[in-house]
Parts: C-alpha cells; structure tokens; sequence
C-alpha cells in the first residue's frame, strides 16, 4: 500500500514539473532534435553505410540480414551501430536531465547551457552505451539460442508454412516454448534496466567514468528494484496509451465529418490539413511529453533514492525543478493571427497533400498464386480464376523436381496443400503429380494437382502475363536455366517477368538475358532496396510510403507491392501510385479500380489524401509471406 501510495506521488510530481518546465522542455527537445536529425543521425547512417559497403553487398535483405550479424564484421556492425543508435537517445534525455538543475533564470539560458554540458559528455555517453549494448547482447545470446534449438528440434522437420497454418501439436509445443523463452529475456533486461537506470544522471552529475557509473547505478538500485520497475512500467503503460488515445481522436473525427464534406473541395482540402497538421502536433507533443517524463522520472527517482549526494539533495531538487518559470503572455490578437495562420497552413498542408497523390490510376493487378483466395494456390483452377476476374498479371511460384521438371508450387514440402512429407526437389514429377492439392482448401477443388510450368504457360498465353517467383530452399543452379530454357521454347519472354527472395537468382537471369526484366523481393532490408540490380521491386506492404515510391522512380525502377486483399489497402496503394499490387483477391482490385475510373482526379486525389490522413492499411497477409 505505501508502495502504491509512493508511486502516485511520484506521478504528481512528474506532471508538475512537466507542467511548470514545459517551455524549456520543449525547446530543448526541439532544439536536441534539429541537432540529431540535421547532423547526428546522418553520421549514424554514414557509418552503418561503411560497414554496410564492407561487406561487399549493395543491398542487404530478407534471410541475408540474419546471415549478415552472424559474421564477425556484421556482430561488430549491429554492435557499433546499437550503441550509436542508443547514444542518441541517451544525449536527448542528458539535455533534459541536466536543464532539470540549471539554475540559470532565462529560459534561453536553460536550454543553452543544458545543451552545451551534455554534448561535453558526448564520448562518455557514447562509451556507457557502448557497454550497455554488449551487455544486452551477452545476456540475450542463450535465449536466442535456446529459440533456435526450440525450432530446430520441433520445426524443421517440414516447410514452415505448414506449421504456420495447421498448426499440429509440436508447433503449439514451440509457441508455448517461444514465449516462456520471451518471458524470460524480458524479465532479465528489465532487471538489466533498473539496474543501469541511474548511470546516466552519476556520469553528468558525479563526474563518474562510465564503468563507474554502471557499477555505482547498481548498487543504488539494488534495494529498490521493485519500485523502479514498477514507476518505468507505469511510464511506459501511460506513453502508449496517450500515442494510441491522441491518434485515435483525430481519426475518429475524420471519419466522422468525411461524410458531410465528399463533394465540398473548398472545405475538404483545409479539413484534411487541419487534422494532418493536429495529428502531427499532437504525436509531437506526446513525444516530447514521454520522452521528458522519462528523464523527470529518473531525475526524481535518483533525488529520492540519494537524499543524501553533495551535488543533488532533494531540497536542491524541489528548489530548481519546480521553480516557476516566466509565463509567455498571450493577447487576443496572438490567438487571432494564430488562428488565421493556422487555416493557411491546414490549406497549404491540404493541398501537399493530394499533390502526393497519384492523378491517375496506373497501377496493375497481380494474383497472388493465381486467385488463391478463390481457388487453392497455384493450381490450374486458381490461374482460371484469375484470367476470369480480369487480372492483369498472375504471380507464380516455381521450383525443380528431382527428374528436372518445373512445377508451379511454394512450399519445400507438400505436408500443408497435400497431407503428405514429399519434399518438392527430392521426388519425381510423376509422383507428386498423383497428389491431391486442392481438398485444403475445399473439397470441390479434389482434382486439383501440381501443375508443370508448360502447362501454366500454355494456360496465360495471350490471356494474362506472368510473374514467375524462382522458389528456393537450398541453392539450385540449374532452376534459372531451366526456366528460361520453357519460356524461350513458348515464345513468351515478351509476357514474363522474373523475381526471386535471392539477388543472385536475379544476376543470373541478367548475366544470360540481358534485357528480360527481373526484380527483387523484400520482406526487409538494412539498406538501400533502390540500390539493387533489378528492373523492379517486390516489396512488404509495410515497407511502402509515398517518398520510399518516389525513390524507386527515381532510380528508373517500378514497385509492386504485397499482399494487400482490402478495400482500404488497395485504395490507399492505388492512390500513391504503385505500378503493381499483389493480391489474393483480384476480382477486388479490378473491381474498385472501375469505380475508381468513374471518380474524377479531384475526387481520387481527395480519397487518398484523407486516407493518409485517418486511414490504415487494413492489409490481410497470409502468415506464408509474413
């Protein structure tokens, strides 16, 4: 009860010096901001560029990221670049712990000085994140072994879509084993957290060295673990919740008043800035609110817990934290011009806007697998399928049978579409061909079987083009050849495109075909996808923003983008102007792509600036590709 009774203190008292230091608070962390983001992070990114160049890669994706930190140079790299990263956030909060104690009486004066004292601490703050990143690696390396032994013995037995879908036992036995293998690292980098809390405020104000600091910060908290777990998770509960209730105001208020406004441009376009614009501000301020609580509450934490330290005794922090600053008078004329202001930026704002969206519908239907959410996945009746709706690409998936077929399937295995353990490259043609694919997904579809690459082409040709995904599980040298040796044979290079998770599989198609189009897909990437040498790229929903579409223009290339089988997705994606959307659901697509042909461009542009604004990518991707 007194614990409770304590905390609620404690909160009070934050938010009174949250609101009685907002203004220096808010320029500092303004100020701190311009700093990181104009000079800061671009050396943070400059340098993970060298090591990034070092090892010999343009672009760094999808299953070569996990390879890439397993190399020494790339463990040296996350290493150097976490603490960089770490060293960021831990200079922000040093500005604001140190403006905390300033006794200077202007508010300039604060913030200078707050400032100007932690930057003199850079290099131990750079030092103390350096140990502190190692020491988070060290205690999270069992834990990640463990995870990989859990999945080694329990899910490597079959392709990992099957578990992911039929989720036999050995699959909830790993789960079960996943997270009490998450409950256990989390549990131990909390208590890592609560032990080196108080490193930072001993190295700016006990003029400790970081080893210092960090065994110093232990032994301070060691008696009160608890409490400051407790006031960190009270902190971190309330953070989230503000983010999450401030966002979703403004996109219930959009929703709300879209309706009363369709049809009214003059209002729209200012209302649609006006909400940006407050959504912006408000995440801003709730950013800055959690961020300077943050370092309130280790600063009160550290007070309380050390009455007793030359330089911090809790008199001298009531007198200096809760000091009333000089209030900024404001007349009626300020809120007037404010307001008037405001209505120009929200329309200025409102028209950047629709200008980021894309006037014309430009942007092709991929079927993903053929129509797989009408017929099971890369069969004849899923590519029927999608002819019939009218796509205008269909997206298969290809690997090589132990007698040197082709087949149209993605799994390694055939235990998820087959009910069966026979590994695709590791048994004849004829064999699998006697397998039932279609009953998963609905008994009608029985007859269904894998088809043969020839059979699909000879399928699409003159009805829809193709987007054939070179699958691998281990490296096959021969697959490209093999494919393009089929497609050269049905005279359709003009019809077919190329991808594959591997660079390399792209290369090769290059080296001996120069001019055919290959692209490269990516679930994630550590550098620049823009970089790649491919005609295209295939990316993650997640990874496409307005400005990341504008780049791969830039460098000539197209986008398409995966898998997105919602309205408000594929309205969203269609309005910012990718060239191609993947999707399970192609009637879908083409269908509001009709509808969209009968907007005019205003009303288009309209759409897609108000779903930037309170929409969201509703996408549904199946857990295969996830």
């Amino acid at each position: 009860m007194a614990m409770i009774k304590d905390l609620l203190a404690a909160v009070n008292k934050i938010f009174d010096i949250l609101r009685r230091s907002f203004w220096p608070l808010f320029l500092t962390t303004g100020f701190y901001r311009i700093i990181a983001f104009t000079i800061l992070a671009p050396l943070v990114s400059g340098l993970a560029g060298l090591f990034f160049a070092g090892s010999g890669r343009l672009v760094i994706a999808n299953e070569e990221i996990a390879a890439f930190f397993l190399q020494p140079i790339g463990f040296f790299t996350l290493l150097v670049i976490a603490a960089c990263s770490l060293t960021l956030i831990a200079l922000e909060q040093a500005c604001l712990m140190v403006l905390l104690f300033k006794e200077d009486t202007g508010i300039m004066n604060r913030v200078w000085s707050a400032v100007r004292h932690a930057f003199t601490r850079a290099v131990g703050i750079l030092e103390l994140a350096l140990r502190i990143v190692f020491r988070i690696l060290f205690y999270s390396t069992p834990f990640v072994i463990l995870a990989g032994l859990i999945y080694y013995v329990l899910l490597a037995g079959h392709d990992i879509n099957y578990y992911l879908t039929i989720r036999p036992p050995e699959f909830k036995f790993a789960i079960i084993g996943g997270l009490l293998i998450a409950v256990g690292l989390a549990i131990t980098l909390i208590r890592y957290t609560v032990r080196v809390v108080f490193s930072l405020p001993i190295l700016l104000f006990e003029a400790k060295k970081p080893s210092e600091a960090l065994r110093e910060s232990r032994l301070k908290s060691k008696q009160h673990g608890l409490p400051i777990a407790m006031s960190i998770g009270v902190w971190g509960v309330t953070v989230f919740t503000a983010s999450g209730l401030s966002a979703a105001v403004f996109i219930w208020v959009g929703r709300l008043s879209a309706p009363f406004l369709l049809g009214h441009t003059a209002f729209l376009v200012p209302v649609i800035g006006l909400l940006f614009l407050g959504l912006t501000l408000c995440q801003f301020l709730v950013s800055i609110a959690s961020t300077a609580s943050f370092s309130a509450l280790v600063v009160h934490l550290y007070g309380m817990l050390n009455p007793c330290e030359a330089r911090l005794n809790h008199r001298q922090t009531e007198d200096i934290i809760y000091r009333h600053d000089r209030k900024i008078p404001v007349s009626g004329r300020v809120i007037i011009i404010g307001a008037v202001v405001s209505f120009f930026m929200a329309a200025i704002t409102g028209w950047f806007l629709l200008s980021r969206a894309d006037i014309e519908d430009r942007t092709e239907v991929v079927a993903h697998r053929g129509a797989s959410g009408s017929a099971p996945e890369n069969t004849m009746a899923a590519i029927k399928q999608a002819i019939a709706d009218g796509a205008h690409w269909v997206e298969i998936d290809v690997q090589r049978t132990a007698d040197d077929r082709v087949v149209v399937v993605h799994d390694r295995d055939l235990m998820r579409i087959g009910k069966t353990p026979l590994v695709v490259s590791q048994t004849p043609y004829a064999q699998l061909a006697r397998i039932d694919v279609g009953s998963w997904f609905d008994p009608s579809f029985s007859d269904q079987r894998i088809p043969t690459l020839e059979a699909v082409l000879e399928q699409c040709r003159d009805k829809i083009k193709v987007n054939i995904e070179l699958k691998y599980y281990t490296w096959d040298p021969l697959l490209a050849d093999r494919v393009m040796e089929i497609v050269e044979n049905l005279h359709m290079e003009k019809k077919v495109v190329f991808m594959s998770l591997k660079p390399e599989a792209g290369d090769q198609v290059k080296l001996k075909r120069p001019h055919w189009q290959v692209g490269l897909l990516a679930a994630s990437a550590l550098t620049n996808l823009t970089r790649a040498n491919a005609d295209f790229l295939a990316v993650h929903s997640r990874m496409v923003t307005p400005g990341f579409i504008r780049r791969v223009h830039r460098k000539g290339k197209t986008l398409q983008v995966w898998t997105i089988n919602d309205t408000v997705g594929m309205t969203n994606m269609f309005g910012m102007g990718v060239d191609a959307l993947i999707t399970d659901e192609p009637a879908l697509a083409i269908s509001l792509l009709a509808q969209r042909a009968g907007m005019d461009p205003v009303e288009r542009m309209l759409v897609t600036a108000g779903l930037l604004v309170v929409g969201e990518i509703e996408h549904v991707d199946p857990l295969t590709d996830a």
